[in-house]
């Protein structure tokens, strides 16, 4: 139920995004940066609305290893050939007006137990302690050149953003199996729904963002469902 905002007579609506997003898709973290922009627009605009933000899993690289890393300059050159150190500066280029440093040192690995982490983050603690979770997975990966898939950084970071109460339990729940169906069913309907990169942003079910798009294409989606609250007509 949509709740009355301090003017009386307009309603708050609540927008929900869904982001489908790989914690090693650099395109991921710099859109969030985007989307958080959006928001803040909004509300200093004074729509009359609020947001929720969940992030859903998705896999980029399926075939990275699970049990050891594999150097991401090495890898990105296999990928992407001579072209690897272009995207690297461009990269790093895109980052800066977004406060964001990246590096393209360090190790890269197969995403999937992050994922199981990022999940039980919104069940123990909902949307603000996943969304703790995942600023410290991308500023980790992406700036401090952590290992995605190194359960001791894992679970150090789960105890930071408050996931789990020490180390020892966090690691408990990494080496084990829970929430693995779940996440494999999560990821198998971003790729039901058709898609193929991420980022991808579904709003209140009925829009959808690809890509890191500018914050416009975002606050003009929230400016039209703001605006389905209320009598106004389009000129």
């Amino acid at each position: 139920m949509a709740s009355s905002n301090k003017a009386g007579d307009s309603k708050t609506v609540t927008i929900n995004l869904e982001i489908y997003s790989d914690n090693i898709c650099p395109f991921c973290y710099l859109g969030y940066r985007k989307v958080q922009a959006a928001m803040d627009e909004a509300k200093k605009a004074g729509l009359p609305v609020t947001f929720s933000v969940t992030f859903k899993p998705f896999l980029l690289d399926p075939t990275l290893p699970c049990d050891k890393p594999v150097s991401k300059k090495e890898r990105y050159a296999q990928k992407f050939g001579d072209k690897a150190n272009a995207i690297f500066a461009a990269m790093h280029e895109r980052g800066k007006p977004w406060g964001i440093d990246f590096s393209y040192n360090g190790p890269i690995r197969n995403t999937y137990t992050s994922h199981r982490l990022v999940e039980k983050a919104l069940l123990e603690g909902g949307q603000g302690l996943q969304l703790a979770l995942i600023e410290l997975l991308f500023k980790g990966y992406f700036e401090e050149e952590k290992d995605i898939g190194d359960p001791a950084w894992l679970a150090e970071v789960a105890v930071e953003a408050g996931v789990f109460d020490n180390k020892e339990a966090a690691l408990s729940f990494l080496e084990s199996d829970e929430l693995k169906t779940e996440t494999c069913a999560a990821v198998r309907h971003a790729q039901s729904l058709g898609i193929s990169g991420v980022p991808f942003t579904v709003i209140n079910n009925k829009y959808a963002v690809s890509g890191a798009q500018e914050p416009a294409a975002f606050t003009d989606i929230f400016k039209k469902i703001a605006c389905g609250e209320c009598p106004c007509k389009k000129s």
